[in-house]
């Protein structure tokens, strides 16, 4: 008699049999595992969407037009951004979309979220436009190389800018009226080297404190009340006090993604090794200082992508060939440290450190959902009890590779981007899906959500307005939901 496991702990199983993982510490109880719903998630079988045709070189003006587009099951726009480069998540603000355009690129844009009319552009002195953040009135993004702007949003204007470091790989966040901003120190004629944390006033770009950290940050600093934290890509977490800058504790247990906090947790996906065999899962920790505790650790499953070097969506000759265009054709420069990070997540390419995001998890009604491997995991967070668990199937899927971007969540449903490109809609407490599409676009960042649309970046230089009529596509209005980088 063959018994046929459910997904979570068939994975869990065979873990245990490869590398001896003792299952007790790491697998869902005997209940959970009965109710554990399997979905699979065919992603060969997507509805295939046909664009409409774009000019393969836009205006030599540089003004970004929008190309409405309708089929019988969908509508939107698309812009088409020079160079073809990724496209870092867009942000939402005030009925406004910002975005730049591209990793490469020296220009940032702000158009109409309804339209894709361009409202206005930044030239930056340098290259690389990362995911931007809003609050108070201000738009913050850096530059790949080398440079933090913080620009007015309603006009463009550039409120203050500064040259930090080569290279910048993380986003900032703001909180507060205080912008926090990972960086290579040593590099501007004084002080140590080896990165920091900068904060600094959003308004004027004061300094208001800064301290050393283990390497760039991962993806971006996450802030929580008055605290901020973040993994860095040698694996060690920081918890800091938000306005002083003190460290309240560090821990080094190889995080591989940004954490997300909430009530007092602290969810972040880490790397296990067991006979050369690398394992990623989700642990589910007490954030809060001098609480003794023992994390819980779930949905551990093989991670072949860390060895691979695919724990990005950006192909890896890619990676090379968008750092050789923008000064890095020997290799990724000491500043970066970029030893450390392809020993924890595989990422040796400074592309490749731009666009890594993980497996990060997050949060939404007691449900902790990420996106891992082929995976993509749903647990309770107080408890660690598996819900749903889907694996996605294709004949274009590699076998060692990270398949989506981390989701963006709606009221109900959530919405994954794969690095073939696929649009896929999931109800959060089920696990059905809702669509399922397929634009035939490369895709690596998560999308941003806002007034029933999907706005989507691609590896090859678009931005793509799906319009879904829905109202559960709103309120996820940057890279990970706000400018906190911590939407619950």
């Amino acid at each position: 008699m063959r018994i046929k496991l459910p997904l979570a702990c068939a994975a869990l199983f065979a873990a245990a049999i490869t590398t001896g993982i003792n299952l007790r510490e790491h697998s869902p109880t005997a209940q959970a595992a009965s109710q554990c719903k399997e979905v699979e998630l065919r992603l060969d079988r997507a509805l295939a969407v046909g664009l409409p045709s774009l000019p393969s070189h836009p205006s030599l003006t540089g003004q970004a037009k929008a190309v409405p587009f309708k089929t019988p099951k969908l509508e939107g726009w698309i812009v088409k951004f020079g160079g073809s480069r990724p496209i870092a998540t867009p942000a939402y603000a005030d009925g406004m979309i910002f975005v730049g355009g591209g990793y490469g690129s020296h220009e940032f844009f702000a158009l109409d979220a309804l339209t894709g009319r361009q409202v206005w552009k930044v030239n930056t002195s340098d290259d690389g436009p990362t995911a931007a953040v809003v609050e108070g009135g201000f738009v913050a993004f850096n530059t790949e190389s080398c440079t933090v702007y913080v620009v007015e949003e309603r006009t463009g204007k550039i409120a203050w800018q500064e040259w930090l470091g080569d290279p910048l790989m993380s986003q900032p966040a703001i909180a507060k009226g205080r912008l926090y901003m990972a960086y290579p120190g040593g590099q501007r004629g004084h002080g140590q080297s080896g990165h920091k944390l900068l904060c600094a006033d959003l308004k004027t770009g004061k300094h208001l404190w800064e301290q050393p950290i283990t390497a760039d940050v991962i993806t971006a600093p996450v802030i929580e009340g008055e605290q901020v934290f973040l993994s860095c890509f040698d694996g060690t977490s920081f918890c800091l006090n938000a306005f002083t800058g003190k460290v309240i504790w560090k821990k080094t247990s190889s995080a591989t993604s940004a954490p997300t906090i909430s009530n007092g947790q602290m969810i972040v996906t880490r790397k296990q090794q067991k006979d050369t065999v690398d394992f990623e899962g989700i642990e589910i920790a007490d954030c809060r200082p001098g609480i003794a505790n023992q994390p819980k650790m779930v949905a551990l499953a093989p991670a072949p992508y860390f060895k691979a070097g695919a724990g990005t969506l950006l192909p890896t000759a890619s990676q090379v060939n968008l750092d050789a265009a923008v000064g890095f054709a020997g290799g990724a420069p000491p500043a970066a440290g970029m030893s450390e990070a392809a020993g924890n997540v595989g990422v040796s390419t400074v592309a490749g450190g731009w666009a890594y995001q993980g497996s990060r998890a997050q949060i939404h009604e007691g449900q902790i959902i990420n996106a891992q491997g082929d995976l993509l995991n749903c647990y309770s967070a107080s408890s660690g009890k598996v819900a749903w668990q889907a694996r996605a199937k294709g004949s274009k899927m590699k076998a060692e590779s990270q398949v989506f971007a981390p989701p963006a969540l709606g009221k109900q449903n959530l919405y994954l981007l794969s690095a073939d490109g696929h649009v896929v809609s999931i109800n959060q407490k089920t696990g059905n899906v809702n669509f399922m599409y397929s634009l035939n676009q490369p895709m690596a960042f998560q999308p941003a959500l806002a007034l029933g649309n999907i706005y989507i970046g691609t590896n090859n230089g678009m931005l793509i307005c799906l319009k879904t009529g829905d109202t559960d596509a709103d309120g996820w209005t940057a890279w990970g939901g706000n400018a906190q980088h911590n939407k619950k």
